[in-house]
């Protein structure tokens, strides 16, 4: 087997494995980014996963938008609901919202960030990526990519918000 086989090994191996919660990406230890609402699968998961705060970023007129249905059954589950109408490209004060929410989290706290695709959930948790818990600007988004962040538009609203903070 060649050594370079052997390095990849261990990150074949992680992303082998199943999901925590089928459909999410784990960005941080106990943050979760969910592509799509919550199913029966994904809710399972949730309570298994001790799951305390699901953030719903869906806006009125969206596919399966079901808030109310969704918010008792988290209620149900001892899970604190918030829905939060996220747009494609949020003005710096949804971001400005969105991480005061995940920065005022109790401690042991896990959330669930979710949206239509994943774009906007995953939009949302990049700028507390960097800039409250310090990780590199291109890691970041590298990961919110990978967790859902695809439209060139949620893009260049979560650099030029991250860019904006940086600078002041």
């Amino acid at each position: 087997m060649s050594r370079t086989l052997l390095l990849l090994l261990p990150a074949l191996v992680l992303q082998a494995q199943d999901p925590v919660i089928p459909g999410a990406m784990e960005v941080r230890p106990g943050v979760f980014v969910l592509r799509g609402a919550p199913d029966d699968q994904t809710c399972a998961a949730i309570k298994k996963q001790h799951i305390t705060h699901v953030i719903d970023l869906r806006r009125d007129g969206e596919a399966n938008l079901n808030c109310e249905s969704e918010s008792v059954r988290m209620q149900e589950m001892g899970v604190q609901y918030l829905r939060y109408a996220l747009s494609k490209t949020p003005p710096a004060g949804d971001f400005d919202f969105l991480r005061a929410i995940l920065r005022d989290l109790p401690r042991g706290a896990k959330v669930l960030l979710h949206c239509n695709n994943g774009n906007r959930a995953a939009a949302a948790i990049c700028p507390w990526l960097v800039l409250d818990k310090g990780m590199p600007l291109e890691e970041a988004l590298r990961i919110a990519k990978l967790a859902g962040l695809q439209l060139p538009e949620t893009d260049a609203a979560v650099r030029g918000y991250i860019g904006s903070r940086l600078k002041a």
